[in-house]
């Protein structure tokens, strides 16, 4: 069992910048999401140990884990299991879209509701699947390792309810920001969370272009 476990969101992508569902689209990080990852790495090599860096292969996930393997010096691993909640026939489409050509559908998801969009997974299938990589990862990792997995808002949200023992409906956390982390350590009864939405300060100081240490020791 592992020393701590950190669950990094990736950075932002034209999707999350124009509100389309992504799924499970490879969609890369735009100009900022970049600078969001490098922003991040520096946060993260610099206020803590890294030992081992496990993304989803999807390239937003892996180019936010390529920027802290630049900066801690350890290489990435990649794992499909990882991956973010697949939403079907719903990827690639807003909001708005999506009310129009699936309205009840919609609303249902919008709802809590443990449903699954045309064509994709339910909430609990998409976390279960996280989960149990997660508990995987961390379970072949060494007892003094900090492992970071790299992965996507909805999967990293509803795997740690699970690892913390959340009941469906109660309780819900929050959908991490783009860029910032969970962070969980082992417990006697189990997980224990000690931060969420770590990193928010680094991130939010990220803009295109500038170099992330200059930034961070503003």
């Amino acid at each position: 069992m592992v020393r701590s476990l950190t669950l990094l969101r990736h950075g932002r992508t034209a999707y999350n910048a124009e509100g389309r569902f992504q799924g499970q689209v490879d969609v890369p990080l735009d100009d900022l999401g970049e600078a969001q990852a490098r922003a991040v790495a520096v946060h993260l090599a610099g206020s803590s140990t890294v030992s081992r860096i496990v993304a989803s292969d999807l390239r937003r996930a892996a180019q936010t884990a390529q920027a802290l393997s630049d900066e801690a010096g350890v290489a990435v691993e990649f794992d499909s299991a990882l991956r973010e909640i697949s939403v079907g026939e719903w990827e690639g489409h807003t909001r708005d879209e999506i009310a129009k050509m699936w309205p009840d559908e919609l609303d249902a998801w919008l709802a809590g509701v443990d449903m699954r969009p045309p064509g994709g997974e339910s909430r609990d299938e998409s976390a279960t699947r996280v989960c149990s990589a997660i508990t995987r990862l961390a379970d072949e990792s060494g007892a003094d390792s900090d492992l970071v997995v790299v992965a996507h808002g909805a999967v990293i949200r509803g795997a740690t309810e699970m690892l913390l023992g959340m009941e469906h409906g109660e309780g819900r956390l929050g959908v991490l920001t783009n860029c910032t982390y969970a962070r969980l350590s082992p417990g006697r009864d189990g997980w224990v969370l000690r931060a969420w939405g770590g990193g928010a300060e680094s991130v939010a100081l990220a803009r295109p272009g500038e170099d992330a240490e200059v930034v961070a020791a503003r």
